[in-house]
């Protein structure tokens, strides 16, 4: 940003200083086989205002995913950025609520995907977050073991009970607070009977 803040400001100043008074800016580009060529820095042609260069314009508003880990991942919260070439870096209200746009690629009984478009990865990170905390679901809460003769320990058990998802509409049912007392509108039951022979296949 600093290299091409200054070569904006050179060419501007061009005109406004005499040739007899600018500054030596040759540089010698040594290519390969080549011999050396003098490049000045008034060739350098004007940056486009009013637009970013490809390059940077995917690391403001794109997410990579690759093979090892994701990048541009950070945000750029500094509104004059990019102000050197016309760019307004500013967020407000007003522009996320007419830009940002939601986009359903699949809907079905187990998954959802979606795209949020024109939108911070922060911020779509922050929606992450709050459909995994805030959305309703009921899941095993309590297991009564009475008799039980796997090698698998009782608390690994029901921690694994636990994180099997019960396919329920959590709105048919009450919150059961801690005053409550478990009963058919608050609480599901379930009982597991399973006995595993020798010789039989494992499940």
């Amino acid at each position: 940003m600093c290299l091409v803040s200054l070569a904006v400001l050179l060419t501007r100043e061009k005109n406004k200083i005499p040739k007899h008074k600018r500054f030596s800016s040759a540089v010698y580009i040594e290519g390969a086989g080549e011999e050396k060529k003098k490049f000045s820095i008034w060739d350098l042609p004007d940056v486009p205002m009013g637009q970013l260069p490809p390059h940077l314009e995917l690391q403001r508003s794109r997410v990579s995913c690759n093979k090892d880990a994701p990048i541009h991942i950070e945000s750029i919260q500094y509104s004059g950025a990019y102000a050197s070439m016309g760019i307004d870096n500013s967020s407000g209200l007003d522009r996320f609520s007419n830009n940002f746009r939601v986009e359903v690629v699949r809907l079905n009984e187990d998954d959802m995907e979606l795209d949020m478009i024109v939108i911070d990865a922060a911020i779509a990170n922050s929606f992450r977050r709050i459909l995994i905390a805030e959305l309703p679901t009921m899941a095993i809460e309590k297991v009564l073991i009475a008799k039980k003769t796997s090698i698998i320990q009782d608390e690994v058990l029901a921690h694994r009970l636990g994180l099997v998802p019960i396919r329920v509409d959590p709105r048919l049912f009450d919150y059961l607070s801690e005053n409550d007392q478990p009963n058919e509108k608050n609480t599901i039951v379930f009982k597991l009977h399973v006995q595993c022979k020798r010789g039989d296949k494992n499940i």
